[in-house]
């Protein structure tokens, strides 16, 4: 029971569940991922350094999620410059979905809410 307990703690301690996920790192599409996020990271005009390190990471992961997929979806392209582009892709389309979001979405919510609640006050006074 003793050993047992001692190799499932090693194993704890030392990420068997992400070593078997990830045993085999394919450097090439590694290679390309990080020089994806990298080279968006330069690029960026996001003046905060935390926001800048959250999409570098963002690209890493998911670059490193999508390489696969575009691959399917375009098998001539290799598989560094499938990495490379699915990396800075996918922080670019997110920063433009959430800067849509962030300009949008409240004013969709505050058109909601006047709908909702029959707009405001305007109705009131016009009825006095």
């Amino acid at each position: 029971m003793g050993a047992a307990a001692a190799a499932t703690a090693a194993g704890a301690v030392n990420g068997i569940g992400p070593a078997a996920a990830w045993s085999q790192p394919d450097i090439v599409l590694l290679s390309g991922v990080f020089c994806g996020a990298l080279v968006f990271l330069l690029r960026s005009r996001e003046p905060s350094r935390l926001k800048k390190a959250v999409y570098f990471g963002v690209s890493l992961v998911g670059g490193y999620a999508l390489t696969p997929h575009l691959g399917e979806a375009v098998p001539s392209l290799p598989l560094w410059l499938a990495a490379f582009v699915s990396s800075a892709l996918l922080v670019a389309i997110a920063m433009v979905v959430l800067d849509w979001a962030e300009a949008s979405v409240p004013q969709i919510l505050s058109r909601l809410v006047e709908r909702v609640l029959g707009g405001g006050g305007e109705s009131g006074s016009e009825k006095k």
